[in-house]
């Protein structure tokens, strides 16, 4: 089964929008077509940005979380992240680390820069690293196979 890791910027898009492939992935998960796992990082992070600069939207969130959209995966160690630190940027290590922790088979991110064009960190994390898009295309093969 494919176990995706979404990244604070997928939730974000997710909750600040709801056309896009971010939120029909999200609706995917709540509707447990795939297994979305999130880390207390990028709770926090999301929850931070909704509060300072769109807090009319928090309650989107809020909702994902209660209606148990996504997995949360095990805490990570500082040498979860210095071990991913050797091949990615220091400020995307704890989310690659926390997809490996969780046993994801995917990354899902609109993070070019750092991880989507980087093939290194795909190599060495193990990981598919995918726009929503580039997801929800993978998920229709996926279950075509099934």
């Amino acid at each position: 089964m494919t176990k995706a890791f979404i990244d604070t910027s997928v939730l974000f898009a997710a909750a600040y929008s709801k056309t896009g492939t971010a939120h029909d992935l999200v609706k995917l998960g709540i509707e447990k077509k795939v297994t979305l796992y999130i880390s207390d990082d990028v709770i926090t992070e999301v929850t931070r940005n909704f509060t300072n600069k769109y807090p009319d939207r928090l309650s989107i969130v809020e909702l994902f979380f209660e209606k148990s959209a996504f997995s949360e995966t095990p805490p990570i160690t500082k040498d979860d992240i210095l071990k991913v630190a050797e091949y990615t940027a220091l400020k995307d290590a704890p989310i690659v680390a926390a997809a490996i922790k969780g046993e994801c088979t995917h990354l899902v991110t609109y993070d070019r820069k750092h991880l989507l064009d980087p093939a290194e960190v795909a190599q060495k994390s193990g990981l598919k690293i995918l726009t929503p898009t580039e997801m929800l295309e993978a998920l229709n093969i996926e279950d075509e196979k099934d």
